[in-house]
């Protein structure tokens, strides 16, 4: 699901933003791809990017290819020139080694016809007299790789079957008449070859294979060598002889390292004999085992210190377990995801079951990962002491473990012995070092000083131009092309910004935490949206989310002016959003935390400001805010006048009339009159809930018993929810007390109006069950996983009892039971 695309993954966000009540959208979640981790040190810094496969992830079994920028292919065709006596271009050598295909070479061989290829200094050589042979041998290796790899004989007129008899005696015969140790190398490598691919018809094939490895080529320093020697490796029957091959040809070359990894197995790392192996052996294995070690390898990495102190993998293997450590750390912390890799190992190893007993520990996911967090922070601890110990002695890596050790210590929150090991660096020339550096100068700033002071942003401002002018994108080493494949950030920048929005955050800035945030544009675990990427459009929720969740009306108003001040520092010109959204919709997002608030007049105020027509043309307003008067229960009460409408869609008109209701009931001088208007104004607060018609009032989104918070896997951005206002606004937006409220006082005023009464009765009946429905079902959840077999009680409709008890003499009453599911089916 490496390409689950976030794009994707948001598109399902978009149709649960937006859906009517009660309409069921239970799910466990999404699979979340690998690449959504925090990750912030280079991984590039350890010089092994041909070997990026095996950078953190999960865990890699089969095979990869190795060497994408062609170093054994180069080492081969520099071999050859030495031969030319360094008279012919490499680029001429490399065109007819790997770019001519093997059938236009034999062609062109055949027939004598080197027209295409006349310019080519390589092909002029070979055609010389005196290089008849060489010409001969790289013919027959173009033969045998069309063979091969083709299935077809290009000596025929036709494809026919491979015939690795007559292709192994002819190289045989030149490998023993030939003088030249070149050509004979050359040529017991296409045998070693050849017999490989035959050794299930020929019985003594293996045999052969090593026999001439061993008479040829074996420890001969050529790159044939070091690729036979996988070949090699692969038919010996002592499973310690083998692994020692396999071993020493990822050691040797490039292009094998990928094959021997997908070929070795963790059991046959652990069951390899140490007795009587060299040194360098024992450490490869040690090497082996921590790259198929998705869990903690500092033990691992320990025998190696001890075994090969200066080992060339070492820089990969430090890399890959700082990358691991900012997984089990970083991501949850700054992406509130949990780990996926950890998390995907544990589904895999057990059956996950869900604990009923609420007396027990909770035994998900979420109850081991917050279990191994400090556990997790230890081992940083651990895993850093080594590193301190590597500089002790002489190391090559000096550079790189500082860095390593400075980012170690920025997520432990030691900003101070962070900048030690900045200061111990020589000056820095390689341009993923300086890179690393300024980001760990960045993260120090934001945690160890006071990010509102102007100097501060100053420097953050002028830090954060130097990292773009050395270039922020993290690269797909394997084809250079930005992990960012789709328009989306996945850049050093955007995590750093994300970070520095939370800082802000907790600092009391919203504005500057949001246009961060927004600036990082960094898929985090919470509902920010259905947009990804510059095509999201002004008026969208991803342009007012983070203020609709986390900002005061008071906050909505600053952001507004900031967007109008004139003359802004450089530094808050570098959080400017690239688009901004209108006016009239920040003016929406400050109207309607005012409603959350019960400040209705306010929020009527900041209304009056917007363009009549917003809400009509704009977003998706007109589908879920209807017409229909906001006093009216609509068709939940029977015999209701519902030909009252709006002629436009509108909140500052329901506002006008929610006010009017207001003003009305205060100035009513009778009991019917407020017992009239109590119970209006209960229908309009209703209305405005989580469950009334109009709760794009109060909300942006909506999806079923929004279950979100509090899962083990913290999908809070799977789907919408009222997260985290649902605590603070919970009373009226959720439990409907002030409706409750006034239905309340209205059932004491209405006095001898049995009608009225038994309308507020079908209505506290509606607004009661509703909210018991909506928190049994929250209730359901364990730790956000439904319960299938927790039993509750059915709701057992208190109203509808006293309905029938006192008002079932009435029209309203007898009309309900027509048009009332729950009334006609109550006894």
């Amino acid at each position: 699901m490496k390409k689950l695309s976030k794009r994707l993954l948001l598109l399902v966000n978009t149709s649960l933003l937006l859906v009517f009540p009660y309409m069921h959208t239970r799910s466990c979640g999404p699979q979340l791809p690998v690449d959504l981790r925090f990750t912030l040190f280079q991984p590039d810094l350890s010089g092994r990017n041909n070997l990026a496969p095996l950078y953190y992830r999960l865990p890699a079994s089969g095979y990869f290819y190795s060497d994408p920028q062609k170093k054994d292919y180069l080492r081969n065709c520099r071999e050859w020139q030495k031969i030319t006596g360094n008279t012919v271009a490499l680029k001429d050598i490399y065109m007819i080694q790997y770019d001519e295909s093997p059938g236009d070479f034999v062609y062109a061989y055949r027939h004598g016809d080197w027209e295409h290829l006349k310019d080519n200094s390589f092909v002029q050589w070979l055609k010389m007299p005196a290089h008849k042979k060489e010409l001969d041998y790289m013919a027959f290796a173009k033969h045998v790789e069309y063979s091969l790899f083709g299935n077809a004989d290009p000596w025929g007129a036709q494809a026919l079957p491979v015939n690795m008899e007559a292709l192994i005696n002819t190289a045989a015969h030149n490998c023993r008449s030939i003088t030249s140790r070149f050509l004979q190398q050359r040529y017991a490598f296409q045998i070693v070859k050849l017999h490989f691919y035959n050794r299930n018809k020929d019985a003594g094939a293996n045999n052969n294979l090593i026999g001439y490895y061993d008479a040829y080529l074996k420890d001969k320093p050529t790159i044939v060598s070091d690729w036979g020697l996988y070949y090699y490796g692969l038919v010996q029957r002592d499973p310690n002889v083998h692994l020692k091959y396999m071993l020493e040809s990822f050691d040797r070359c490039e292009e094998k390292k990928g094959p021997v990894f997908g070929n070795i197995t963790r059991q046959d790392l652990d069951d390899f004999s140490t007795v009587k192996s060299d040194k360098h052996t024992i450490a490869l294995v040690q090497v082996l085992k921590a790259l198929k070690q998705p869990g903690r390898s500092l033990p691992t990495l320990q025998q190696l210190y001890n075994i090969e102190p200066n080992c060339s993998y070492f820089p990969l293997l430090i890399c890959r377990e700082v990358n691991k450590l900012e997984d089990w750390i970083s991501t949850p912390e700054i992406l509130d995801f949990n780990s996926s890799i950890r998390e995907s190992l544990f589904f895999a190893s057990r059956n996950y079951e869900i604990n009923t007993d609420e007396h027990q520990p909770d035994t998900a996911y979420a109850y081991y990962a917050a279990k191994n967090i400090e556990s997790d922070r230890q081992y940083l601890r651990s895993f850093r002491n080594f590193l301190i110990g590597m500089l002790e002695r002489k190391n090559m890596n000096k550079d790189m473990i500082h860095l390593a050790i400075a980012h170690l210590d920025n997520m432990d929150g030691r900003y101070t012995d962070a900048a030690f090991h900045l200061g111990k660096l020589d000056p820095l020339k390689d341009t993923l070092y300086q890179r690393q550096a300024i980001v760990e100068k960045l993260i120090a700033a934001f945690y160890s000083r006071n990010v509102t002071d102007p100097r501060v942003k100053q420097y953050l401002y002028g830090q954060f131009q130097v990292l773009e002018q050395l270039g922020y994108e993290l690269r797909d080493t394997q084809t250079g092309v930005p992990k960012d494949q789709e328009g989306e950030n996945k850049d050093m920048r955007a995590s750093l910004l994300l970070m520095l929005s939370q800082r802000y955050k907790q600092a009391g800035d919203m504005v500057t935490a949001g246009l961060l945030f927004q600036k990082a544009n960094l898929l985090v675990n919470e509902y920010t949206g259905g947009y990804y990427g510059k095509e999201s459009p002004a008026v969208s929720y991803r342009r007012i989310a983070y203020f609709d969740k986390y900002a005061t009306p008071e906050d909505v108003e600053k952001l507004i002016r900031f967007k109008h001040q004139s003359r802004k520092t450089l530094f808050e010109k570098m959080i400017v959003p690239a688009v901004w959204a209108p006016d009239d919709f920040y003016r929406d997002v400050k109207g309607t935390l005012l409603i959350r608030q019960q400040r209705f007049r306010e929020a009527a105020m900041e209304m009056e400001k917007i363009a009549d027509d917003f809400w009509e043309k704009n977003w998706e307003y007109k589908s879920y805010l209807t017409r229909m008067y906001i006093g009216s229960p609509g068709i939940l009460v029977p015999g209701e006048d519902r030909r009252k409408r709006y002629s436009i869609t509108s909140k500052k008109t329901i506002l006008r009339d929610i006010l009017s209701l207001q003003d009305s009931l205060s100035q009513a001088s009778t009991m019917a009159a407020k017992a009239r208007f109590h119970y209006l104004l209960g229908n309009a607060y209703f209305n405005i809930s989580y469950y009334g018609r109009e709760w794009m009032m109060s909300a942006y989104g909506q999806s079923y018993s929004e279950t979100s918070t509090g899962v083990p896997f913290n999908y809070k951005w799977a789907w919408f929810s009222f997260y985290p206002n649902e605590n603070i606004y919970k009373s009226d937006y959720y439990q409907c007390t002030h409706a409750f409220n006034m239905y309340e006082k209205a059932l004491r005023l209405c006095g001898k109006d049995k009608e009225l009464h038994a309308k507020i009765l079908l209505m506290l009946n509606i607004c009661d069950k509703s909210r018991y429905t909506f928190f049994t079902e929250k209730g359901k959840y364990n730790k956000g996983i439904i319960d299938y077999r927790r039993k509750t009680a059915a709701y057992r409709f208190p109203y509808l009892k006293q309905l029938k008890e006192q008002d079932g003499d009435t029209k309203v009453f007898a009309d309900s039971r027509t048009e009332c599911p729950d009334v006609a089916a109550f006894k």
